[in-house]
Order: structure tokens, then sequence, then C-alpha cells
């Protein structure tokens, strides 16, 4: 349990934090004011300053902030704040008013100084799997073997084979072969090889297995074509490690859209969403497992982080670059009360779905 905890802490602590260092340095470099830097939400537990931006840590671990001067709308950092920063008067925070503000940027500036949370978090993914690449080395996606009489030996794959792509998306590690195998049972799926240097294509039906899921605590229909999968590739030079970082990044990024829209529209289980807990649990997990394992897990949420920020919802990232694409595409930006109440719908929204992953955490926990 202490394990459990303490990798979770640190894990949300460094995503949070390489995630608001991407705002915080693009926003210097274009010579933005920052007056704080927060990491974590509610009020301050410790904290420093040092030159005009105060640095904090505070109670709640479950995001951050970066306030900069002239943001018209800094709801995000207000309103989970309490209240507005006492190291900045309100005069001093009007937009538009000097050439340090948030809001007498170009459209550029600003749109550059919102993605870099994201940017960073997908770039801190790269990194991450490429440090696994050069350090634990890498599994192809080899078939070891094919069991008497399963789809596989019926579609003609045999051991020895190399998975280069499933249902037309390439494929470079054993856990993505599985993934998507997996969430197609019943369904005909296209396999991929390299045999002995020559490309083929073999097609095949997963045969439905329901299979208990830890993750989320309930029973599950998966796909199973009966192989066994997974040779070790050995380590890669850095430039090679550099470009599977990027294709793991592509990958999950792809991975974790297509499962947003299988929830949206019901074709994946809503408890498959979890919050903080699970997060938790599979940290500690993944700790327990391994050291590369948890590289691999922290930065699968890493990526997880950039597509959530990026969704339109006002709050968060993709919802001020919303904003700011309005701004172009009218030739002015929304007023300042339209945007709070844009906001405050978006307040709501992001507080509904912490209530509902939290709630999803703690149901699982309950009947497991």
């Amino acid at each position: 349990m202490i394990l459990t905890i303490a990798v979770t802490v640190l894990v949300l602590l460094v995503l949070i934090t390489v995630h608001e260092l991407g705002h915080f340095w693009a926003a210097k470099s274009v010579g933005i004011e920052v007056p704080r830097f927060s990491i974590g939400f509610g009020p301050k537990m410790v904290g420093f300053k040092r030159g005009e931006t105060e640095y904090v840590l505070s109670w709640i671990p479950l995001g951050g902030y970066v306030k900069m001067a002239g943001m018209a709308i800094d709801e995000k950092a207000e309103a989970l704040e309490g209240g507005p920063d006492d190291s900045s008067s309100s005069a001093a925070m009007e937009p538009g008013s000097s050439p340090r503000h948030f809001d007498s940027k170009p459209l550029w500036a600003r749109v550059m100084v919102i993605s870099a949370g994201v940017a960073m978090n997908w770039l801190f993914a790269v990194l991450l799997f490429a440090a696994i690449a050069l350090g634990r080395g890498v599994y192809e996606p080899r078939i070891n073997a094919v069991s008497a009489g399963s789809p596989a030996e019926a579609a003609g794959l045999l051991a020895g084979d190399l998975i280069t792509g499933v249902d037309g998306a390439s494929v470079t590690d054993p856990a993505q072969v599985t993934m998507r195998i997996e969430r197609r049972p019943g369904e005909p799926v296209r396999v991929e090889v390299d045999r002995e240097g020559q490309r083929l294509a073999f097609t095949t039906t997963p045969r439905s297995a329901v299979e208990f899921q830890e993750i989320t605590g309930e029973y599950r229909t998966v796909g199973r074509i009966g192989v066994q999968i997974g040779a070790f590739g050995g380590r890669m030079g850095p430039m090679a490690a550099l470009g599977r970082g990027w294709g793991e990044m592509v990958y999950w990024s792809r991975t974790i859209v297509n499962f947003l829209g299988e929830v949206a529209t019901g074709r994946s289980s809503a408890r498959e969403v979890g919050g903080p807990i699970l997060i938790g649990e599979i940290a500690g997990r993944a700790a327990r497992t391994g050291f590369w394992q948890l590289l691999q897990f922290m930065a699968i949420i890493s990526i997880n982080l950039a597509v959530i920020n990026l969704l339109p919802i006002p709050v968060l990232d993709g919802g001020h670059l919303l904003f700011l694409l309005i701004e172009k595409v009218r030739g002015r930006p929304l007023s300042v009360v339209q945007r709070h109440r844009f906001t405050t719908v978006g307040l709501v929204l992001v507080g509904s779905l912490m209530i509902w992953v939290l709630g999803n955490d703690l149901l699982r926990v309950i009947f497991r």
C-alpha cells in the first residue's frame, strides 16, 4: 500500500510538472509575465519566490497551473485556487494593459503557449519509450507458437512469423497485437506478417473468450486467435530508439483517441475509464513488476494527459485553443463575459467527469 501511494504521487507529480513546464517555458520565451507556477490545486503547502514568479506546491495533486499576467480568463487557476492571487493586483492582471500580458501577444504566440503543455507530455512519452529501447531493449511481435485447431492455425499463421500489422495498422510491440485482436471477438481481422523476408497477409476470426479484467473488476468478452507472441529483439542505438519512441507515442495516441470514441458510442464499457485510484493500482503493479514497466506506464499516462487536455472543453487546454480558433475566424476574440460563461460550463463538465471517474474507481474497489 505504501509503495502504491508513493509511486502514484511520484507519477502524478512528474507528469503534471512536465505539462506545466511546457506552458511556463513557452510563456517565458515570448515574454509573458508569469506570477505563479503551481503543482497541485487548493491551498499552498510550500512555496518560494524567485524573480517575478512564485513557485508553489499545493495540497491537491490532481493538476497544476501556470498563472499568466493579463490572461483575460484565468478560471482554471482562480476557480480551483479559491480566488485571485494576492501577488498581483486586479489592475496588473487587466488583459491587454501591458506588452507582457498574455492577451497582448499575437495569436500564434498564444496558441504556442497553450499547446506547449500537451506537446511536452507527448515529447516526454517519446523520450521514455526511447529510454526503454536503449536501456532494456525491445521485444519483436514474433509468433513463438500456434495452438492446434486455433483460428491462427486455420488462417495459415506459423511459428516464426513476425507480425507487422493488424487490421491495417502497423504494430511494433506484442502488447499492440494483443490489444487489437482482443477488441475484435468474432470479427474478421487482417494480420500482416514478415515470413523470412516475404510479406504475407492472412484473415483470421478471433474466438470469443470471457475473461475477468483486474483493471475494471468485471468480466469482458475478448478475442483470442491462439498464438504466443514476443521475442526479444535486443537494445537499440540512440537514433533507432528515438524512432521507436515516436512510433510508440503515435500508436498509443491513436489507441486512446479510438478508445474514447468507442466509449462515447457505447462500443466499450464506460467502467474502463478510471481515475486516480485506478492509476494508483496500475502504477503500484507496474513498480512491483519492474523499473522499465513503470517507465512504460508513465509514458502511456503522459499521452493520456495530452489527449484529454486537448478535448474542446473550456478550462482544459483544448477549450482555450477553441477560443483562439473562434478569434481567428471572427477576427476578434469572444468577450470576457462570454468566455466566463463557457468556462463555467466547462468547470461543471470537468467536475462531473471527476466525480464520475472517482465513482468508477470506488465501485471497482467495492465490488471487486
